[in-house]
């Protein structure tokens, strides 16, 4: 599953045409990767990929976007969104360690897989505003303007929420696909 995920993670970062709101600050669908490894993985699991991936990128493996890594990757404009992903996938894998098992114990039905993709997104939305904040620090201290810049930077983010959102809930719904998949995998029923 590591592998596997580290593989999303290159080609959430690079198969996107680059495209910048905000200069030097590509979208990408490194947040989906990343809300899906605590979705699918939990917290312990979760930060191991997301270590190895940096690892990776620090050895020179073009695991960010643009096809860069090596050292250099960690001090471009985007390095405290990369920091700020721990926050995204600290708040899925406390949904999936900690909340959803709570959630589990109703009867299954349409309202409690809408109310579980609800709190999927609401703490997922928390980790994503955390990212925008460590990414709010790197870039003013990045453009010398020092933390004065940070509020206007971190309102900037707004035009990334609302698609970072949607990415969070196709998290959300692809955790709970690929969970049915492993389980009958598991239960020995998929052929």
């Amino acid at each position: 599953m590591g592998g596997l995920f580290c593989a999303l993670f290159f080609l959430a970062g690079n198969i996107l045409p680059p495209i910048q709101i905000i200069p030097g600050v590509p979208i990408t669908l490194q947040v989906l990767v990343v809300a899906m490894l605590g979705g699918l993985l939990g917290c312990k699991l979760g930060f191991t990929v997301l270590t190895a991936v940096f690892l990776m990128t620090l050895a020179g493996v073009p695991m960010m976007s643009g096809f860069s890594g090596g050292p250099a990757a960690f001090v471009k404009p985007t390095a405290g969104y990369m920091v700020g992903w721990v926050f995204i996938l600290l708040a899925a894998g406390l949904y999936r360690d900690a909340l959803r098992p709570r959630l589990e114990v109703r009867p299954a039905g349409r309202r409690t897989s809408l109310w579980q993709a609800g709190c999927f997104v609401l703490t997922g939305a928390a980790g994503v505003l955390l990212c925008y904040a460590c990414g709010a620090v790197w870039l003013s201290v990045y453009s010398g303007a020092g933390l004065s810049a940070f509020w206007p930077g971190f309102i900037g983010n707004a035009v990334f929420f609302p698609a970072d959102l949607v990415k969070l809930l196709a998290a959300h719904l692809l955790c709970r696909a690929a969970g049915r998949f492993l389980r009958r995998m598991g239960d020995g029923r998929a052929a």
